[in-house]
């Protein structure tokens, strides 16, 4: 991950191209980072409030705290198993690290969760939550987030390059993993032996934290930034060494 730094332009780069394909063409260019989410908070708003009946007060303002985080980590992780697998012809022609395509990936989606932050803690005051001075932990939980995205997508991109169904079982996964994780429901209303369970992903943990800042306005525990920490920090070391031991043979792969 170091030596990314000497090939940080290379990065940029990539965000920046990213970017301007993402929205080029577009009337309402970078809006759309806030109005996709809005449109999903809307319908799971309908959903769980009006239809299955969530029991929380200031359900949208609760829905958006871990809705915004939950989008970064699946697009991102999305993109990812396919950002080596689409570069071959880039690999065999330019010596550069292969890290720098999901590395990119993952900032060009950390991005669009900026914008998204900018503009949904206002909306997210206007719906209800009370944050206070917790907010100024938000740097360092996105920190830590955006760390454990990029360890997950070494992992999945450089599996992805042997092993197709990665791409196809990582869309799969992030469906199911969705409603395993207390995103459109407070984790107090899962059954105690789920509760557990699901307690012990760091998905959720992630999740809990991101509501605790933006919505209760209160500190995740000390012991809760430890386990992010340990998460952020195995997911970086399984990554990296997953992704340099099949780096090697991506030109020859792709």
């Amino acid at each position: 991950m170091i030596r990314l730094l000497r090939y940080r332009t290379l990065v940029a780069s990539l965000v920046a191209r990213d970017l301007k394909l993402k929205y080029r063409g577009s009337l309402l260019g970078v809006c759309w980072s806030l109005l996709n989410p809005l449109l999903l908070l809307a319908v799971y708003t309908v959903a769980f409030s009006h239809v299955m009946r969530v029991d929380q007060p200031n359900y949208p303002a609760f829905l958006l705290s871990g809705l915004l985080p939950w989008l970064f980590f699946a697009g991102a992780l999305r993109d990812a198993t396919v950002s080596v697998t689409t570069q071959g012809a880039l690999l065999r022609k330019l010596p550069f690290p292969a890290e720098s395509l999901p590395v990119s990936t993952v900032l060009f989606h950390l991005a669009q969760f900026g914008l998204a932050l900018l503009a949904g803690i206002p909306l997210s005051l206007l719906a209800g939550s009370r944050p206070g001075w917790t907010l100024a932990l938000l740097p360092a939980l996105v920190a830590l987030h955006a760390l454990f995205v990029v360890g997950l997508a070494l992992l999945v991109s450089a599996l992805s390059v042997p092993y197709r169904d990665v791409i196809h079982l990582t869309e799969v996964g992030l469906l199911l993993l969705f409603w395993l994780t207390p995103v459109a429901y407070p984790l107090a209303l899962a059954p105690p032996a789920l509760r557990t369970l699901l307690g012990l992903s760091p998905i959720t943990a992630f999740s809990a934290a991101y509501q605790d800042l933006l919505f209760f306005g209160r500190a995740p525990a000390g012991l809760a930034w430890l386990a992010l920490l340990a998460a952020t920090t195995l997911a970086l070391a399984l990554g990296t060494l997953v992704f340099r031991a099949q780096a090697p043979r991506f030109p020859e792969v792709l």
